[in-house]
């Protein structure tokens, strides 16, 4: 039986709509509906199929496919749930899966439903073609990563871990290729910063507003936040970016740009060679926030009434620390930022983490990458923000984001996540339909090359 591609992407690209059309928005999430929905079509194929329910409305979706068990199992995971929108910012509805202009549109369409759709095709595709698998593959769709992974791969781990005794895990975040110097760079996500709440709060002297002073919990926190504007924490690039950049630099045919890519990695020479590189300034900010720690103010809180000067003034830091990086490290870097005139008040934090790169994993998506796009370089990468494989470090198993995607001009891959007319191209539809699926036919054995 040979691969009709262009059917399956077609498949693919239909489910991708159905999944948007369920307005999965967490909180409150309600994902069992779409679980129910894409278990019952899994179960019209024969396949394998559970939906763990692990709150009101909250639904865990887990499929399997079984082989030999000759080798360990892997794990394809994504998850269900989506952040809010602001609907009369989109071009089109964000919950109607709209297809047009080349593109399937709407919340989810690339974080994370995207991912869910290629992984149910590709399993869909093994069934089929009766592949002879040497390893166990496990779909989970999960519930809640948007808001802590907590009915998820929180739970999931916690009451359900046999699902995670697999040897390698694909997950959704890497994968989109970066240009630089006009080299397509296509990430492989091997690790991820944490998260840190923490809180800045400058104190003052209440009182009237009808007879105001200097010692204002306002005024002392604008002081604050105005010595951190411009400032950077600490350049420490831990293994995971230090091997991005080198791979990137060996990957330059301009010596110029590799230079550049190096000089990254040294404290002294790193500002300037990040303004010089030829890349886009999404790019550029993402390359820095990988260097370092980093915090943004996002929440400013002060005040009871209007006519009462307030006693404290508050500001919220979204704080990403690096793997390696504890907690009193990562206090101390902001102290160094905002100074010691204000109270820190530091809430859930965790590091970052890293997996190891040098895998057999890493080499069959290098390679799958090389069948379909033959000048295409891999680079181990890590993402600036956070995903589920945060909670499956201590099982074990590898974990890589991987979902490909072809340099689009004039797109980027993080503005759309999260942002107004989140979309995803049919053509990176069908190009991550197929890397994955050769990937996945590489560790178990198979070269497709006599099934395409």
């Amino acid at each position: 039986m040979k691969i009709n591609w262009q059917q399956e992407t077609e498949d693919a690209i239909a489910r991708l709509q159905r999944m948007v059309r369920f307005n999965t928005v967490n909180p409150p999430g309600n994902e069992l509906e779409l679980a129910q929905a894409l278990a019952a079509e899994a179960s019209s194929e024969g396949i394998e199929s559970e939906v763990l329910v692990s709150g009101e409305g909250r639904g865990n979706l887990v499929l399997r496919l079984r082989g030999d068990g000759s080798e360990r199992p892997l794990l394809l995971l994504s998850h269900l749930d989506v952040v809010p929108v602001e609907p009369e910012e989109w071009t089109y509805p964000p919950f109607a899966g709209t297809r047009a202009q080349g593109f399937v549109w709407g919340r989810g369409a690339i974080d994370s439903k995207l991912t869910g759709a290629l992984h149910m095709q590709v399993l869909l595709m093994a069934h089929r073609l009766r592949l002879p698998l040497k390893r166990d593959i496990v779909f989970v769709a999960a519930a809640d990563e948007e808001y802590g992974g907590h009915y998820g791969i929180e739970w999931l781990v916690r009451e359900h871990r046999e699902l995670f005794d697999a040897e390698y895990g694909l997950n959704e975040a890497g994968g989109f290729a970066v240009q630089v110097g006009g080299q397509s760079l296509f990430t492989v996500q091997v690790g991820e910063k944490g998260a840190a709440n923490l809180d800045l709060v400058a104190s003052g002297q209440p009182g009237h507003s009808s007879v105001p002073h200097d010692d204002n919990a306002v005024f002392h926190l604008a002081e604050v936040l105005a010595r951190m504007a411009g400032k950077k924490m600490p350049h420490r690039p831990p293994a995971s970016v230090r091997a991005f950049f080198a791979r990137a630099a060996q990957a330059q045919g301009d010596a110029v740009v590799a230079g550049d890519l190096q000089a990254l990695l040294d404290a002294e020479t790193c500002d300037e060679a990040l303004a010089r590189l030829p890349i886009n300034e999404a790019t550029r900010r993402m390359f820095d926030a990988m260097l370092r720690n980093t915090c943004a103010p996002t929440i400013v809180e002060a005040g009871l009434k209007r006519n009462v000067i307030p006693s404290q003034a508050r500001v919220q830091l979204s704080g990403r620390p690096l793997p390696g990086v504890d907690k009193d490290e990562f206090i101390t870097e902001v102290e160094g930022l905002a100074g010691l005139d204000v109270e820190y008040a530091m809430g859930d934090f965790r590091s970052g983490v890293e997996f190891d790169h040098d895998t057999p994993l890493f080499v069959a998506l290098e390679k799958a990458l090389r069948r379909f796009e033959t000048s295409s370089v891999a680079v181990p990468y890590m993402q600036t923000g956070g995903t589920d494989a945060r909670f499956l470090k201590d099982t074990g198993m590898v974990v890589y984001g991987f979902v490909p995607m072809r340099y689009e001009h004039g797109l980027d891959f993080f503005d759309l996540c999260h942002g107004h007319d989140e979309r995803v191209s049919e053509a990176n539809i069908g190009f991550g339909l197929q890397v994955i699926f050769d990937a996945i036919a590489q560790l178990n054995g198979i070269d497709i090359e006599g099934i395409q």
